[in-house]
C-alpha cells in the first residue's frame, strides 16, 4: 500500500448533496484533501448510496427539488444514524432548519454563501465530534464492565472536546479579525485613491463617492448577487484612475463630444485599466474601467463593442457618470437640470446607453423612500424636502449658498425657488 493511499484511506468519507453542479465543484476543489468525498445532485440516489456503503459526515443543501435538504436528512438519520449530519441553508430557510436540526439529527448548520475559511473550521469541529463520539463509542462497547472508568474517561473527553473547541474558535476569531483588518486596510487605499483622483481631475470632493454609491445601487436595483454589486462599487471608486495619466489638455476633452478625433490608446479608460490590471487583487476590475465608454451601438471607443457584449458594470457606469456630468461636470458650463439631463440621456437609448440601466437609475432617484442602499442623490428642487442634509456646499454664481451638512427648511426651498425664477435657471444639490 502506498503513502497516498494511505493517507487516503484514513480520510473521513463526506457526502455532499446539493442540486447546483456549481456548488459542488466548488466543495470539491475546496475539501478534496481533507475528505473522501461523494457527491450527489439528487436526494434519492444519495439515499440509495447510503443503503449500501457507510460515510462518516453528511452535508446537504436546504432548498432543493424534489426532496429538500430536512427531508432528506431525516431519511440518511434512520438508514445511518451515527454520521455526522450538517446543513447549507440561506437565513430565510430558519424555519426549515429548525425542522431539520430537530427531526434530521443536523449537528450544524452553516450560511449561504459561506466563508471558506470558517466552513473549513465548522466541518474540522464536526469532524473531531465526530471521531470522538466513535471513540466514545468503541469504548463503551470494549469498557462495558467497568462502568466508574469509562465514565471518568468519558469525562477526559468531553474536557476534549471542549479544549478542542475552544481552540477552533479561537483561530475562527482570528482568522476574522485578519479578515477585518484587510477589508478596513483596502477602505482605507480606496478612499486615498479617490481622493487622488478628485485632487488631480479637480472634481469637487465626494464625486467619485457619489457615482459609485449610485452604481451600486443600480446594481442592487437590477437584482445582481452581492459579489457583483461590490466589484461595480469598486470599479466605480477607481472609474477615473487613468486620468493621473493624462496631460492637463486631455483632461479638458469634453466626455460627451463625438470621441472620432480622440486617440483611444491615450483614453483614461485605457490607461487605467492598465494601472488597476498590474495589482493582482483588482484584476478582476478592468473590463468595467476599459470599457466604460463603449456605446451600446458600438460606436464607442476603445474596442467598439456593441449591446450585450459591454460588461454590465461598464455599462452602468457609462449612464451614471454622464449624467452626473451634464448636471455637475467641472468642465461642463451648460449645466442641465435634473429632468433634462434625464430626457438628454433618454434621447440615446441603444444608441449610448442600455435602457434597463436607465430605466433603474432613474427610478432610485425618483423614489428614495424605498431605497435600502448607502446612497447620495442628485435632486432638484422638486425632489427637495425639508429636513434633507446637503452632503456638498451649494455653489451659485461663485457663491456659497448652502454648506455642506445644512439642512434644508422650508424658507431655503422657497428661497432658492425665486432664484430659479430670477434667473431663469435649475438648482441642483446633492443629498444624502
Amino acid at each position: 500500500m502506498t503513502n497516498e493511499t494511505a493517507t487516503e484511506s484514513s480520510l473521513l468519507t463526506l457526502l455532499l448533496l446539493d442540486d447546483e453542479k456549481d456548488i459542488l465543484n466548488a466543495l470539491r476543489r475546496l475539501l478534496r484533501k481533507e475528505y473522501k468525498l461523494v457527491v450527489f445532485t439528487e436526494g434519492q440516489e444519495a439515499l440509495d448510496y447510503l443503503q449500501e456503503n457507510t460515510v462518516d459526515m453528511i452535508m446537504s443543501d436546504m432548498r432543493m427539488p424534489n426532496m429538500n435538504g430536512a427531508e432528506f436528512l431525516a431519511k440518511s438519520r434512520d438508514i445511518q444514524e451515527d454520521c455526522i449530519r450538517l446543513l447549507l441553508t440561506g437565513y430565510s430557510d430558519i424555519e426549515s432548519t429548525v425542522k431539520a436540526i430537530n427531526e434530521g439529527g443536523v449537528y450544524t448548520y452553516i450560511g449561504k454563501p459561506w466563508d471558506n475559511d470558517e466552513l473549513k473550521i465548522s466541518l474540522a469541529k464536526a469532524a473531531d465530534y465526530y471521531q470522538l463520539r466513535k471513540q466514545a463509542k468503541q469504548l463503551s462497547v470494549s469498557l462495558f464492565s467497568a462502568n466508574e472508568e469509562l465514565a471518568d474517561l468519558n469525562k477526559l473527553l468531553e474536557s476534549k472536546v471542549t479544549q478542542r473547541t475552544a481552540a477552533l474558535e479561537a483561530t475562527k476569531n482570528k482568522l476574522s479579525d485578519s479578515l477585518d483588518t484587510q477589508k478596513k486596510l483596502l477602505r482605507d487605499v480606496l478612499e486615498m485613491i479617490s481622493s487622488t483622483i478628485e485632487y488631480r481631475t479637480g472634481a469637487g470632493a465626494g464625486h467619485v463617492r457619489r457615482i459609485a454609491l449610485q452604481c451600486r445601487a443600480v446594481a442592487v436595483f437590477l437584482e445582481f448577487d452581492v459579489a457583483t454589486c461590490k466589484r461595480i462599487y469598486f470599479c466605480a471608486l477607481l472609474h477615473e484612475i487613468g486620468k493621473v495619466g493624462l496631460s492637463d489638455e486631455l483632461l479638458q476633452h469634453d466626455p460627451l463630444e463625438s470621441q472620432s478625433s480622440f486617440d483611444n490608446l491615450a483614453g483614461h479608460p485605457v490607461i487605467g485599466a492598465k494601472i488597476i490590471g498590474r495589482v493582482k487583487r483588482f484584476s478582476s476590475l478592468t473590463e468595467n474601467i476599459r470599457h466604460q465608454d463603449e456605446n451600446y451601438d458600438g460606436t464607442g471607443a476603445p474596442d467598439h463593442l456593441i449591446a450585450e457584449s459591454i460588461p454590465m458594470g461598464a455599462r452602468i457606469i457609462r449612464a451614471v457618470k454622464d449624467f452626473d456630468y451634464l448636471i455637475a461636470g467641472k468642465e461642463n458650463r451648460l449645466r442641465m437640470s435634473i429632468q433634462d439631463a434625464q430626457n438628454w440621456l433618454l434621447s440615446k437609448v441603444d444608441i449610448w446607453y442600455d435602457k434597463r440601466v436607465l430605466e433603474a437609475f432613474f427610478s432610485i432617484l425618483s423614489d428614495r423612500e424605498n431605497n435600502p442602499e448607502e446612497m447620495e442623490y442628485s435632486v432638484g428642487l422638486e425632489g427637495l424636502k425639508v429636513g434633507d442634509s446637503l452632503i456638498e456646499d451649494l455653489v451659485l454664481n461663485g457663491n456659497v449658498m448652502l454648506t455642506e451638512g445644512q439642512q434644508v427648511s422650508a424658507a431655503i426651498i422657497e428661497k432658492l425657488l425665486r432664484y430659479e425664477t430670477e434667473n431663469n435657471t435649475k438648482v441642483t444639490l446633492f443629498i444624502s
